[in-house]
């Protein structure tokens, strides 16, 4: 089926038919009542409930993962097999949430996924549980409308986004069935709380940390070299660097986000640790933002001779990503908003991919995106909740687009 047809085919019509607005809600509620807290990362009985539930629709199901001292971490993988071998769409969420926090602070029990006003209220109906009731509800659709697909669809729910555990094998359950090859070459969606905007891009990072040195005198004589100032000389310099924006993404963004120096209040502190959070946008690399560190730190060096940079550290480094904003899967997701929807769904960026710049092209993924129901900043927070219309029609986008990625046969 080719998604840039306007005028809506009886398939469209009959998979929207299959969207049951009640399976979804109960679905949702059903995940939330689920505790899959991570830490401990306990996650087998989500991972039962996921695959058998797929297996219900009709999917084949192969459930895999790492485990180590005290945890597991199993990731279920349905597929909606064609005739072919090529898959055509893969849907991606993660069942692992935080834990509730302060339950005080709780209006309602955040594992009973109870409705309020036509919203569901529970720990991880936004993160990310609410797009993966949606993205098995949209396998439930295509499977029961009788559509013999040329592609296969695939839906992983994997484990571990929440948690690292110090003995684990892989980063997460997503990088786990990447890299030990689970996972075939097909346009992605992973489900995250981006309110129903196609998230084709995301910043970089990358992490400095800094040890900035000074002399180590009694306060009262009025001598030394405070490291603390010195450091507050580069916290200064640091965010005035030529950081600058992008349309989709707005301004980069720099943030210090810690400080550490002296060992007590009449002692001139002889070194201070400082550091930072920098995000920035393409095209500006990792490398061309820790080129202007590096200039930073040689002119203080030059202009101040009791600047002393003792330890310049990078434990994290990351390139901004961005996928097609135009190809198959763009274009396949904006046709199912207009038919799904009676709309057409918003570009946006994301906060962060995640990990799938580690392992993406190892498995051929060119086209990707995050969506999902719910907002951004639902994630982790205290009374986390989704609305229940967002999440039916994110079921509604996400089966339109496997019918457009996957194609029905001839």
């Amino acid at each position: 089926m080719n998604p840039e047809t306007q005028s809506v085919s009886e398939m469209e019509k009959e998979i929207l038919r299959r969207i049951d607005d009640g399976y979804v809600v109960d679905l949702l509620q059903k995940l939330v009542r689920i505790p899959s807290i991570a830490p401990p990362c306990q996650l087998e009985e989500i991972a039962s409930f996921v695959g058998e539930e797929m297996r219900s629709y009709g999917l084949m199901v192969v459930t895999a993962g790492d485990h180590g001292q005290g945890w597991a971490r199993p990731n279920v993988l349905a597929t909606l097999d064609a005739a072919g071998e090529e898959w055509g769409l893969i849907l991606n969420a993660h069942t692992d949430v935080v834990p509730p926090y302060d339950l005080s602070q709780w209006k309602v029990d955040p594992f009973a996924g109870e409705i309020i006003d036509g919203t569901i209220y529970g720990r991880g109906t936004a993160d990310t549980k609410g797009s993966l009731a949606a993205m098995m509800a949209a396998a439930r659709a295509i499977a029961q409308s009788g559509v013999d697909l040329r592609k296969t669809l695939a839906v992983v729910a994997w484990a571990g986004d929440e948690w690292t555990p110090p003995d684990a094998e892989c980063f997460n359950g997503e990088t786990y069935m990447a890299t030990h090859g689970f996972l075939k070459p097909a346009p992605y969606i992973g489900g995250e709380p981006y309110d129903l905007k196609i998230c084709y891009l995301s910043r970089g990072r990358i992490w400095f940390d800094f040890r900035v040195g000074g002399e180590a005198t009694h306060s009262a004589t009025g001598k030394g070299i405070n490291a603390i100032l010195k450091a507050i000389k580069l916290i200064q310099g640091v965010y005035q660097i030529g950081v600058g924006g992008h349309p989709v993404l707005g301004a980069d963004t720099i943030n210090v986000g810690t400080i550490q120096g002296g060992t007590q209040t009449n002692m001139v502190p002889d070194e201070c640790k400082v550091t930072f959070d920098i995000r920035f946008a393409p095209p500006l690399t990792a490398a061309g933002v820790q080129r202007m560190v590096d200039e930073l730190t040689e002119n203080l060096r030059a202009s101040d001779a009791n600047f002393r940079l003792l330890q310049m550290r990078i434990p994290e480094r990351r390139e901004p990503i961005e996928f097609p904003s135009d190809g198959i899967l763009v274009r396949a997701m904006r046709r199912a908003g207009q038919v799904g929807l009676g709309r057409a769904l918003e570009l946006g960026g994301a906060l962060s991919f995640g990990d799938i710049a580690d392992w993406k092209d190892e498995v051929g993924i060119r086209e990707a995106c995050l969506f999902g129901p719910g907002k951004t900043k639902q994630a982790h927070a205290i009374n986390e909740r989704v609305e229940m219309a967002d999440v039916i029609a994110a079921a509604k986008v996400y089966a339109l687009t496997a019918l457009y990625c996957c194609g029905s046969a001839p």
